[in-house]
């Protein structure tokens, strides 16, 4: 047998297992398993966002329930937010800058729109943090009345949420108001060191002796997570697409195979000698 006789059989194996593939039995095959494969990418895909879903409300009923940690465990002036700061429970001391004051605008309370009130807390560590002191139905009710500053140092409890994304169009709105609550604006505005994020007031002690702003429900920032069966589940999925695509090409090969009557390694080793 001639060298070049092995080195042809491959060609011409390869050559038939095509032929066979495009052939319209084969390719009506091919168009159901791609259609099942499509659909356990999907079903895969789904349990991902399941496992998302899941690990991030675990993780924010975590936060909730965790008991109350001193604000510098979790966060340090001028550092990133980290994700084990979203939605915690802290404790911090200082005291108000009645200078440092903004509203939120847009912010919605009970279906009610308006704003928050944001005051600056000089903490023990000498830097500011922005306190989300309450919320108002009016503008203005913000700089005076009901959001009259405590006097003196004071020790609050909140709800560290991070920074509201950075806005896409200039802001129109009257000096002291923002569209946003974003600690790199607040920066330009009070100054430095300050702490990335803010806390939503939820007790302060002394409390105050003047009315102050109605407190605000703080968001449910969900921290991220990830549900592990959920996510062993996707994994499942996209095997079995890639499985079925195998599975069909095994097959073609097979008939390729039962056609010629030989197999490829008894060739290769015809071949070899």
């Amino acid at each position: 047998m001639r060298a070049d006789d092995g080195l042809a059989w491959p060609r011409t194996y390869r050559r038939g297992v095509l032929k066979t593939a495009l052939q319209p039995r084969w390719l009506a095959l091919l168009l159901v398993v791609i259609g099942v494969s499509a659909l356990f990418v999907w079903l895969g895909s789904w349990q991902l966002r399941v496992a998302r879903d899941r690990g991030g409300e675990a993780a924010l009923r975590a936060a909730r329930t965790a008991p109350p940690v001193a604000l510098e465990r979790l966060l340090q002036p001028q550092q990133p937010f980290t994700a084990a700061a979203a939605s915690r429970t802290v404790t911090v001391r200082g005291s108000y800058d009645p200078s440092r004051q903004v509203l939120i605008a847009g912010r919605v309370q009970r279906d009610r729109v308006g704003w928050w009130v944001v005051t600056a807390l000089r903490t023990d560590a000498g830097a500011w943090l922005p306190v989300v002191r309450g919320w108002v139905p009016t503008a203005a009710a913000g700089p005076a009345g009901a959001s009259a500053v405590p006097p003196g140092t004071v020790s609050l409890a909140g709800v560290l949420q991070p920074d509201d994304p950075a806005a896409d169009r200039p802001s129109t709105l009257p000096t002291g108001q923002l569209a946003q609550l974003d600690a790199a604006d607040l920066a330009n505005r009070w100054g430095t060191p300050i702490y990335n994020g803010y806390l939503v007031l939820t007790s302060q002690s002394p409390p105050s002796a003047t009315p102050q702003p109605e407190r605000v429900v703080p968001p449910a920032v969900v921290p991220q997570g990830l549900a592990w069966r959920n996510a062993a589940y996707a994994v499942q999925w996209w095997v079995f697409a890639g499985f079925a695509l195998v599975l069909w090409w095994k097959m073609v090969r097979q008939e390729q195979l039962g056609r010629s009557g030989d197999r490829p390694e008894d060739d290769e080793r015809t071949a070899v000698a």
